[in-house]
């Protein structure tokens, strides 16, 4: 079995005249990206593996940045510019580039939502993604198999998580 996090990158600013590629994140944002490492760690196995592919947005590149200093470095680690506003399908298919036992994306919404939302079986705490998949929140996916070429009927939800 592989698992797939989906994080949403957290809270941006909106500093006059920066192009949404640039903005960073605000205060409260910075804030609950400290907040996410232990999150995650309570959900990934101590002696799995890890990726990780980070839009090039700055508030993504950021946000991954305050979750690797509390979570440590992966294993695996990229910045891809194919995750800035991506599409579903462009989302899973970034996915299967990783070799690792468990795969994070930093990235945004609504790809990573409607990803997620494409999974038939989602778990009663995953439902609330249906609710709203805010920023600082990230859905725990479940791919059956040894491998990362999967499908939405391959996976399941196992758990959303918001951070604050």
């Amino acid at each position: 079995m592989r698992t797939l996090i989906l994080l949403r990158h957290a809270k941006s600013d909106y500093p006059p005249h920066v192009p949404d590629h640039d903005r960073p994140l605000s205060a409260r944002g910075r804030r609950n990206a400290a907040t996410i490492g232990d999150q995650l760690r309570a959900v990934i196995p101590a002696e799995a593996t890890i990726g990780a592919a980070v839009s090039t947005a700055e508030r993504t590149q950021q946000t991954w940045q305050l979750v690797e200093a509390d979570l440590g470095k992966p294993d695996q680690r990229w910045n891809d510019s194919a995750l800035y506003l991506a599409e579903p399908d462009a989302i899973a298919e970034v996915s299967r580039c990783f070799d690792s036992d468990v795969g994070i994306i930093v990235g945004h919404n609504p790809g990573l939502e409607e990803l997620a939302l494409s999974i038939p079986e989602r778990r009663a705490a995953a439902a609330d993604i249906a609710i709203k998949f805010p920023t600082s929140a990230f859905a725990v996916i479940e791919i059956d198999g040894e491998d990362w070429n999967w499908t939405p009927a391959d996976a399941r939800v196992s758990a959303f998580v918001i951070c604050r």
